[in-house]
């Protein structure tokens, strides 16, 4: 297949002149080398970028109905690959496609297009996957510059497509948002005890953060053990919340026939999943309140007399 050197443009202009029978061929050609790569455990990343880009190509030149006999089992549709170009592991790419187009979408070549259409896609996994490669765990080893670029994205992004988000896409990115914001701003901050008094209500990420941070140089161990203790009892909460929404989520997928996977099989993901999520709610949800424990642990760190400075 000569053209898979040509540019997206040059690759139109090529289909443009074929048959539809040629089309079709070629389509079917490009599917069954994808459909191969994409099976191997180390995949031809530039081969499978220039086959997604001769796909889409032909999707663009030719009429839907064409192209209807390869919807049921799609290699280059709801793709997702995780690719680490240096063999020591210390870089990481994200590559990934969604159910109406063989586009794959490159966060490290194009991060404006790949955030937007993953918002748009509505997919909350989706955007998670993108956000961890470009938010690390460790927000500190990020400069200013890119989390200053990252929330612009972001709330570009977020701004442009609200309208059609659904409620989980809305609450994550809101979420979200308002912690790559406070990471941007978070250099001013001297004192960490002020920031995270200065916090009026529970936030996930920002709360662990500042804790995590503040727990450095705590040396008693009473202290410490609450902060620490404070800090599991957010992931926990953290998680719950990630579990109703996931089994919400498998839950419409099974009843409209959306998913991938066999019925069976999804049944026992959604069973495994209320078992976590009974288990968190019984040892933490039910126990404490969340927002009175917090309010419990700033006044025991209002009482303290250790100054602390930035850590950033």
């Amino acid at each position: 297949m000569k053209f898979l050197s040509y540019s997206f443009e040059q690759l139109k202009q090529f289909f443009k002149i074929l048959s539809s029978e040629e089309k079709v061929a070629h389509y079917r050609r490009i599917l069954k080398e994808a459909k191969i790569l994409l099976e191997k455990e180390s995949s031809d990343i530039d081969q499978l970028k220039k086959l997604s880009k001769a796909a889409v190509a032909i999707e663009e030149t030719t009429e839907k109905e064409l192209l209807k006999e390869f919807n049921g089992d799609h290699p280059l549709r709801e793709v997702n690959i995780v690719v680490y170009p240096k063999e020591d592991g210390s870089e990481v790419n994200y590559l990934f496609s969604l159910s109406y187009s063989s586009e794959l979408y490159n966060v490290r070549e194009d991060r404006e297009k790949a955030l937007y259409n993953a918002i748009k896609s509505n997919d909350v996994e989706i955007i998670k996957h993108l956000l961890i490669i470009l938010l690390p765990e460790d927000p500190k080893k990020i400069d200013q510059k890119h989390l200053t670029e990252l929330e612009e994205s972001l709330s570009k992004s977020y701004e442009a497509l609200k309208l059609n988000l659904s409620r989980d896409m809305k609450n994550y990115l809101e979420k979200k948002i308002r912690f790559v914001s406070f990471l941007c701003d978070f250099k001013c901050q001297e004192n960490l005890i002020e920031s995270f008094t200065a916090q009026a209500n529970v936030d996930y990420q920002i709360d662990k953060f500042l804790l995590s941070l503040i727990a450095k140089n705590i040396k008693e161990e009473k202290m410490l053990n609450e902060i620490n203790g404070m800090i599991e009892f957010l992931e926990k909460h953290e998680r719950f919340d990630e579990l109703e929404y996931k089994i919400r989520r498998l839950k419409s997928e099974l009843k409209n026939g959306k998913s991938k996977c066999q019925e069976e099989v999804i049944k026992v993901i959604i069973k495994e999943r209320e078992r976590e999520k009974k288990k968190i709610e019984e040892e933490y949800v039910k126990v404490k309140n969340l927002s009175e424990e917090r309010e419990k642990l700033l006044r025991q760190l209002k009482r303290l007399s250790v100054g602390f400075n930035e850590v950033w």
